[in-house]
């Protein structure tokens, strides 16, 4: 798990930079669906469908999938959201983890690691369908060969993840309820900004730590970043102004004086919560900072920054409840 740990961290950091250096995101037109509009009232009922990858390959669906082999982290959790958990995951030790995913994976298979899957263990479940990224084009020939492969960017389901919902929903049929879990979101997320305004023009900075050695001030680009200070789609709060850009990390934590925020979340393994409190109260540049001195310190498991909808609604409920 430490490891997947680690290299999520990466995954996510990496995905901020590269938001940073593409500026607006563009409209998404990497995956389409033919005879399958998500307005339709009929839309579970339309089989067989056409479904356009970001390969560009297109899939013939014939009927609804029931048995979906998920080869990245935030398939689980999309297909958890929509009611279809699914039938093998890569990961599943470290997704079972998360808050919202509890008890939810029990019947899903382990295919390993995410980015090198058992081949054999997913054959062995006859999926009708693998739900793979670009990180798998090195086994898409072997993937193929067992069930139809639907590969998706990881960046553009990262990003937003309301098209991360409504492309896998395409897949699955279920766009109804992809767009009522938006709807529920986008609501809560509209109650919350208008409860928060007593705090307007305080600020709030989010600081992740997987081991309690490197810390991340976490910046553009990352969807938690996104949901806390959007004024639009998030609670529209006020980010630490001293930082600017996708990501700033600090290898010694001295660098962490910088920060001036007036609320701080920090971020990490709940298991070790206890563990990092404890280290930070002994330290004199964690107790100059202003959100220490203030009191407000509040903690958040990594189960918010997977970026899909779930973690979005945990984050939400984390950040309104900790702040009003």
């Amino acid at each position: 798990m430490p490891k997947m740990k680690g290299l999520l961290l990466a995954m996510l950091l990496l995905a901020g930079i590269l938001a940073g250096c593409s500026g607006t995101p563009a409209e998404h037109k990497g995956s389409t669906t033919e005879g399958a509009p998500a307005s339709s009232a009929n839309a579970e009922a339309e089989w067989p469908r056409t479904f356009k990858d970001a390969l560009g390959k297109e899939i013939v669906i014939k009927e609804k999938p029931e048995k979906i082999a998920s080869l990245w982290y935030f398939y689980p959790e999309i297909l958890v959201a929509l009611g279809e958990p699914p039938a093998a995951s890569t990961e599943k030790e470290f997704l079972s983890s998360l808050s919202y995913l509890k008890g939810k994976m029990d019947s899903a298979e382990e295919l390993g690691d995410k980015v090198s899957p058992s081949i054999e263990k997913i054959l062995s479940i006859e999926p009708d369908y693998i739900l793979a990224t670009e990180y798998h084009d090195k086994n898409y020939d072997s993937l193929e060969k067992i069930a139809p492969v639907i590969t998706l960017n990881t960046k553009d389901i990262y990003e937003d993840w309301q098209y991360g919902l409504r492309t896998v929903a395409k897949i699955i049929g279920k766009e109804d309820e992809a767009e009522q879990v938006i709807d529920k979101m986008m609501s809560d997320i509209a109650t919350g900004r208008e409860a928060l305004t007593s705090i307007q023009g305080e600020s709030v900075a989010l600081i992740i730590s997987w081991d309690g050695k490197t810390f991340n001030v976490l910046g553009e680009g990352n969807p938690v970043y996104t949901l806390a200070f959007d004024k639009e789609k998030g609670l529209g709060l006020t980010p630490d102004d001293t930082f600017v850009g996708t990501n700033n990390e600090f290898t010694a934590f001295e660098g962490m004086s910088t920060v001036q925020a007036d609320h701080i979340f920090l971020i990490g393994d709940i298991t070790k919560q206890e563990t990092l409190m404890n280290e930070l109260t002994q330290s004199k540049v964690w107790n100059n900072l202003n959100a220490v001195k203030k009191g407000n310190v509040y903690s958040m498991d990594t189960s918010a920054i997977t970026g899909g909808p779930l973690a979005m609604e945990y984050a939400l409920q984390n950040i309104t409840s900790a702040l009003r």
